[in-house]
């Protein structure tokens, strides 16, 4: 896995991708073809492995993203070794409180070596978000992740709708007001509950 620790470069290329892809978004249905930047895998082998890729989460919960077709999820990479990592984590876990109602998640996917440094976060945080604990040889490495933070967006039908790997204020607005819209583009699919959890 060719997995770097979160860098400042390419900063204004990132907010300027990041404003394209939401202005786009904003102009009409996601493009089915969403360039996944910073995933070293073919876009078709990382939707597959998205979809049957088994995760666990903390809790104790098992889900595979396909089993939460009918959702918008906010899948997102982290480590608690990652500094922007940090910063973004209290938002995504109030962007799961709004949507969870919604018909939203935010998976977070946590690629720490040791699982007591990620439970620490969460308890620290008070983090009410589903954490998923991978480890570095987990998805991060089937995707061939290039960094972390890195967000991965899946609309309801379980497609690629967004990525980001923008963690600062404005990466994180865009990135809430695209779950947002797409949260609000279809009603809730039946069989969906309110406040179900992964």
């Amino acid at each position: 896995m060719g997995l770097k620790r979160p860098h400042r470069h390419s900063a204004i290329v990132g907010m300027v991708q990041v404003g394209v892809l939401l202005v786009g978004a904003l102009a009409g249905p996601p493009a089915r073809a969403v360039p996944l930047e910073g995933v070293g895998v073919a876009p078709s082998h990382a939707l597959e492995v998205l979809k049957r890729y088994p995760l666990r989460t903390v809790g104790g919960e098992s889900v595979t993203l396909s089993s939460l077709k009918g959702q918008v999820v906010v899948l997102n990479f982290w480590a608690s070794w990652c500094g922007p990592c940090r910063r973004e984590m209290p938002r995504l876990d109030q962007l799961n409180a709004e949507l969870r109602s919604r018909g939203g998640r935010v998976l977070a996917v946590s690629i720490d070596e040791d699982r007591d440094n990620v439970d620490r976060f969460a308890r620290i945080h008070g983090l009410k978000l589903p954490i998923v604990h991978d480890g570095p040889r987990g998805l991060a490495r089937e995707l061939d992740l290039q960094h972390v933070p890195f967000t991965i967006v899946l609309d309801r039908n379980g497609e690629v709708a967004y990525t980001t790997s923008q963690s600062d204020d404005a990466g994180i607005a865009a990135l809430s007001a695209m779950t947002r819209q797409l949260v609000a583009r279809q009603p809730l699919a039946s069989g969906i509950h309110e406040g179900a959890q992964p």
